[in-house]
């Protein structure tokens, strides 16, 4: 109740505060943006809608942003329809606002659609939206983000869906790989390794997802080449690598079996088995 208390006494002086003029700019949306993460952070999505709603009503969130906030709140509120509503309202948005649209919300919005479409197996309508979208955040530069990245994998996971993975420079899969190497190169830090460690996970996931065996033993070699790399690194959590070694043994006995190499995938599983990891309910599952 006292949260609930402070919480409203935040949202009426912020709405008071714009209503009369008052304050900068750029502090109110940073006060604006701080009470959407809190909400988020709680997961106390119903005021998250209530607060999006508002706060574009008031001009302190651009359309774009309030609908990715709109529809990220449906999503947990497992509102899956109302989620993809609001995520292609704000790729419109930003359409409308051409260049001088919020990219970064843009982004948000067109990776998040992009994977419910692809968690729904609609791979069609997912690179219908997401091919364009990626091409639009590459045009005006602003493709150094993880939202990018994810938004190619998801791409890459709706050509996976419809068969049509390969090589080339226009599969999603490797494109997103290659910019997870070029921010591993550009900054060697410990996020960027971790961040590229979780997306080749998500790729082999998504490989073998569509019984695509042999691209995901391909892709899970990298994994462990990048995972071997990582592992080298001062400081690295025993406990952090002994889970992604657990993932990348999963991953790869569960395509070799795909693949017909029973007893090549026995014998990795059999290693699997010896992780920590193999052992926690994750790893069970």
């Amino acid at each position: 109740m006292k949260q609930r208390k402070l919480w409203m006494l935040a949202m009426i002086m912020i709405l008071f505060t714009m209503a009369c003029g008052n304050g900068d700019r750029k502090e109110q949306s940073a006060q604006a943006e701080k009470l959407l993460e809190n909400a988020q952070k709680a997961k106390e999505y119903e005021k998250l809608l209530q607060l999006a709603d508002s706060l574009e009503k008031t001009g302190e969130l651009t359309a774009e942003k309030a609908y990715y906030w709109l529809g990220y709140a449906s999503d947990r509120l497992n509102k899956k329809r109302m989620a993809e509503f609001y995520w292609k309202a704000s790729l419109e948005a930003a359409a409308k606002e051409g260049k001088s649209a919020d990219m970064d919300a843009f982004a948000k919005s067109a990776s998040r659609l992009a994977n419910l479409l692809t968690v729904r197996g609609d791979y069609e309508a997912g690179l219908k939206g997401a091919i364009p979208a990626a091409a639009k955040i590459e045009e005006l530069k602003c493709d150094t983000t993880s939202d990018y990245v994810n938004l190619l994998i998801y791409i890459g996971c709706c050509q996976a869906g419809l068969g049509q993975t390969s090589d080339s420079t226009d599969d999603g899969f490797e494109r997103a790989y290659q910019k997870h190497l070029e921010n591993i190169e550009k900054n060697r830090s410990d996020a960027a390794y971790k961040n590229a460690i979780a997306g080749l996970i998500n790729i082999a996931y998504a490989c073998n997802e569509t019984k695509n065996y042999k691209e995901a033993l391909s892709w899970t070699e990298k994994f462990g080449k990048l995972l071997g790399e990582y592992e080298q690194r001062p400081g690295t959590s025993s406990e952090y690598i002994d889970k992604q070694i657990g993932r990348f043994d999963i991953y790869q006995a569960i395509a070799l079996l795909g693949l017909g190499q029973t007893e090549e995938a026995d014998t990795v599983f059999a290693r699997f088995k010896t992780t920590q990891f193999s052992q926690t309910p994750e790893g069970r599952i």
